[in-house]
């Protein structure tokens, strides 16, 4: 499905491929997830125009990733963007050539354009690096690992002995007495 005919579509001159990807997992840069809803919803169109192929559109879907605050499952939506330029010739810069666009042109090899290579680097460069459940997850407590989502009035007596003042310790230790 994710592979096209070069010599059927200049003959077109433009088509439009629609449907699902549907691998069980992907590699993102973050590590490998889980794909869930079966797959993601992908819809590309193909130009053919001045001896090359322009290659636009997007990839949506949903992966099982852990939250980077309080370490829960939870769906990240990735909305990822597909483009490419498919040539014919590739232009060799000189040494001394600076780089005047950044065109990222690929270079057409055979009669058949593989697109599954292209829907799963839109997909990896449009994940986010940092992933949290809401935006308003409290995250784990970082000296005993509570959870602050579950237990917002969370006090950890860790918290409170690595966090004094050394000139406030004598207070501390009266506390502590006094509660028995």
């Amino acid at each position: 499905m994710w592979k096209v005919n070069l010599k059927d579509l200049i003959k077109e001159r433009r088509r439009v491929i629609e449907g699902i990807y549907a691998p069980e997992f992907v590699e993102l840069h973050t590590g490998t997830y889980k794909v869930l809803h079966g797959g993601f919803k992908v819809k590309m169109v193909l130009t053919y125009a001045d001896n090359k192929v322009l290659l636009g559109g997007y990839a949506r879907g949903y992966v099982e990733r852990p939250c980077d605050r309080c370490l829960k499952l939870s769906e990240m939506y990735i909305d990822g963007i597909i483009e490419a330029v498919y040539t014919f010739e590739k232009k060799p810069l000189q040494k001394n050539e600076e780089l005047k666009d950044l065109s990222n042109e690929i270079l057409l090899v055979g009669d058949i354009i593989d697109l599954e290579e292209r829907i799963v680097e839109g997909i990896v460069s449009s994940a986010p690096d940092v992933f949290v459940c809401s935006p308003d997850c409290k995250g784990l407590c970082p000296y005993c690992g509570a959870d602050l989502n579950e237990e917002p009035e969370h006090k950890c007596k860790a918290s409170e002995e690595k966090n004094i003042d050394p000139r406030f310790e004598i207070l501390l230790k009266i506390k502590h007495t006094q509660e028995g």
